[in-house]
């Protein structure tokens, strides 16, 4: 991603990481989970979630089977199976599940957002691992955290990502209505980030290894 000559204004503000060596927290918590509870302190909640993709030795209709039988276990509801796919919501949370065939194994992927300040992405993970297939192959989690970024606290933001993103992994390029960016945190996990303006407001949204929603 090449960097943009141009200064925008959030970019200017987010430009003071550059070059600047990061520091350890005084907690020793340099992961995405100790973020997410950072960015949720300094802003104002809109969701979080994680995919997780797997493969697994089952044909397409047991797994399909086992993960409607592990969602109606956890959550008391009935689950039905469409074209290859499940879907569940109630008031906090979405959960899609899409299935398909590839060589000899079954792909699946599983999508779970969350609109509950108290539900960490930690939390979603170990509903998550009560849903997929216990023998569950090759198994990838991507996180996210939205929030939408509170005047006063953007300058706690930004030192957040200054702390957390290791000297010269940082990235970004200018967009429309704001930028985009990614790099390493300290313990060496890739992250993307993207600072956005719409509808008047400005949003932080955090993902690693990469943001999979649309924003």
């Amino acid at each position: 991603m090449r960097r943009i000559l141009k200064i925008l204004p959030m970019i200017a503000f987010f430009s003071l990481i550059i070059g600047t060596i990061p520091a350890k927290s005084e907690l020793n918590s340099d992961n995405f989970y100790f973020l997410e509870n950072k960015v949720i302190s300094a802003g104002d909640f809109i969701e979080n979630g994680i995919r997780v993709e797997y493969d697994s030795k089952n044909n397409l209709k047991n797994e399909l089977l086992i993960i409607k039988n592990n969602l109606e276990k956890l959550f008391k509801e009935d689950i039905y199976i469409i074209d290859n796919k499940i879907f569940f919501n109630d008031d906090y949370r979405e959960i899609n599940v899409l299935a398909w065939k590839e060589d000899n194994e079954t792909k699946v992927q599983i999508t779970y957002t969350n609109n509950r300040i108290e539900c960490t992405t930690n939390q979603i993970k170990k509903e998550l691992e009560q849903i997929q297939y216990f023998a569950a192959e090759n198994i990838k989690y991507f996180n996210f955290i939205k929030v939408k970024i509170i005047e006063e606290q953007k300058q706690n933001l930004l030192d957040l990502l200054k702390n957390n993103i290791k000297k010269g992994t940082l990235e970004e390029l200018s967009i429309i209505n704001g930028m985009v960016g990614k790099g390493r945190l300290i313990n060496g996990d890739k992250i993307n980030f993207s600072f956005m303006t719409y509808n008047g407001e400005e949003y932080l949204i955090l993902g690693t290894p990469v943001i999979f929603i649309t924003y």
